[in-house]
């Protein structure tokens, strides 16, 4: 029996060891796939929802649009995220979010699903209800059927290989999480991984035989991310035999997670950032002993549990895989002076990016393109200015010597960017009469000039402009000569101004790009 203090101070340890990469590991499997994917109530929703509709109830069209939308928002959600997002939805109404690119992310796993909606509308006709609801409910169910088995099933099993490395190499990045997608792991992962779920569906219709179950499975992606090549079912008997007399344990293990689960409910799910991989890396700490035990006694099985090299110390940073693509790395120099060519250049470039992400996230958010900004060509000022200028106060020697922590740059870059971004919006509603953009709806705002989700977002596409973008543009830049950088900042600068000057007079307006200011809005923003 393993002691739970033990197990749970070494889960905090490796935690630590690799702490910002298992983070945003936890949150991509959180936010995006979805926390362990166990959705057996998907199918007895479902099943309710079909029920009522096939009931001889008075044909109301509304009444069936409303059945079909609820079916598919369930099916949808559960597929891709395997969470509960009522919640989540009372959340947003009761504080009024409704805009954002988080909120644009949630709605696409959750309740994006117009065109799949669209999709079945054109297929069957609403007349005939029952085949219309049998029919999206095959569809869905077969949609995510898909994606859970040949995309969330391998990353699963990259998940456990990150954790197990960073065990003994602190340097594993994210990357690893397509570990199980190179060749030789991939059909292998998928097979172990659908058997486990398959037995673990089974064992759900006995009285109690699905709750020991899931603990005896517990072991089996740690397993396949050790030796992806394993058969299906040697796994599932090799996690089965290593939980032997070890799940009463493994449940007290759980239910000592019980405080941190009500913090997380407390504080909607934020502490959960931390709580996941901290509960992740406890039952990786578990396996390592429990694998430990189970080859010293040499049981059955045993001599599946064969990459050594993931349990010995050494002193190597990451772990040598043969898969890894071996290449020659550019050199990036996120200090050097730049010239004023390159600079010229960095702010055109940032400019026409940010335009394509603001054309972007409307076409994702609202279904319509527009041209965003001010000016009526293909750059938004306000990204190149921040970007551009950004970069050149890491030109400053004093200010330089934050670059060397990546943390007080993110949040150097966050308070510099709100700031600018709320005066200028300020400075563009007096001049002009005219909102480029507004925030209001998105979680913390400031007047919807500001949010807390874009100054998020302008610190991390900051900190990617000064360590990666800038530098790598730069090495290209220099490849050109010195008479092609001149006519390129000469053209690029001349029709600047000259969409500038017009845009003045004639500023790029319109549904999706600006807003008029009135004297209510004034007051509201004020208070």
């Amino acid at each position: 029996m393993f002691n739970i203090k033990e197990v749970k101070k070494e889960g905090r340890c490796l935690l630590k060891r690799n702490f910002w990469t298992l983070i945003f590991l936890g949150l991509f499997m959180s936010l995006i796939v979805g926390r362990y994917l166990i959705n057996n109530d998907a199918m007895s929703s479902a099943k309710a929802l079909y029920d009522y509709v096939s009931d001889d109830q008075e044909d109301n069209p509304e009444e069936i649009e409303y059945m079909v939308n609820e079916v598919a928002d369930k099916f949808i959600s559960r597929s891709l995220t395997g969470s509960v997002t009522s919640l989540v939805k009372v959340y947003n109404e009761e504080h009024n979010v409704t805009k954002g690119v988080l909120y644009g992310v949630f709605g696409f796993f959750t309740k994006g699903q117009l065109q799949f909606q669209n999709l079945i509308h054109s297929i069957v006709e609403y007349e005939d209800k029952e085949r219309a609801v049998s029919l999206l409910l095959i569809v869905g169910s077969l949609f995510g059927f898909i994606i859970r088995v040949f995309l969330v099933y391998p990353i699963r099993v990259g998940e456990s290989r990150i954790y197990l490395e960073s065990i003994h190499y602190p340097r594993t990045k994210i990357r690893r999480l397509t570990y199980a997608f190179k060749p030789k792991r991939y059909f292998g992962s998928i097979k172990a991984m659908l058997r486990m779920e398959m037995q673990k569906f089974l064992w759900n219709f006995t009285i109690i035989g699905g709750v020991i179950k899931s603990y005896s499975y517990k072991m089996v992606p740690y397993i396949v991310a050790e030796n992806p090549s394993i058969n299906a079912d040697d796994a599932i008997k090799l996690s089965c035999e290593m939980m032997y007399g070890e799940k009463w344990n493994a449940f007290k293990l759980d239910l000592s997670f019980l405080g941190w689960i009500f913090l997380q409910i407390a504080t909607m799910g934020i502490a959960g950032i931390v709580i996941s991989p901290y509960y992740t890396a406890t039952y990786t700490m578990l396996y390592q002993r429990l694998r430990k035990e189970y080859i010293e006694k040499q049981k059955p099985l045993s001599e599946f549990l064969n990459d050594e090299k993931l349990f010995e110390e050494n002193e190597l940073t990451k772990y040598p895989d043969v898969y890894e693509i071996r290449r020659k790395r550019m050199k990036i120099d996120y200090t050097k002076k730049y010239e004023l060519s390159s600079i010229v250049i960095f702010f055109f470039v940032f400019a026409f990016v940010g335009w394509l992400w603001e054309v972007a996230l409307y076409l994702f958010r609202d279904g319509i393109l527009v041209n965003r900004g001010t000016m009526h060509g293909p750059l938004l000022p306000i990204y190149g200015f921040g970007c551009t200028f950004i970069i050149l106060l890491t030109q400053n020697q004093k200010l330089r010597r934050i670059l060397k922590n990546p943390t007080t740059t993110f949040v150097f870059i966050v308070v510099l960017c709100s700031v600018l971004e709320y005066v200028t919006s300020w400075y563009m509603e007096m001049a002009t009469g005219l909102k480029y953009w507004d925030y209001t709806g998105v979680f913390m705002n400031i007047n919807g000039r500001i949010c807390l989700e874009c100054s998020l977002f302008f610190g991390f596409g900051g900190s990617l402009c000064i360590y990666i973008v800038a530098p790598f543009l730069e090495r290209i830049i220099q490849n050109l000569t010195d008479r092609v950088k001149l006519i390129l900042c000469v053209s690029l600068t001349s029709i600047f101004m000259i969409d500038n000057v017009y845009s003045m007079k004639h500023p790029n307006v319109g549904e999706g790009i600006t807003t008029p200011v009135t004297e209510k809005t004034r007051v509201m923003n004020i208070n």
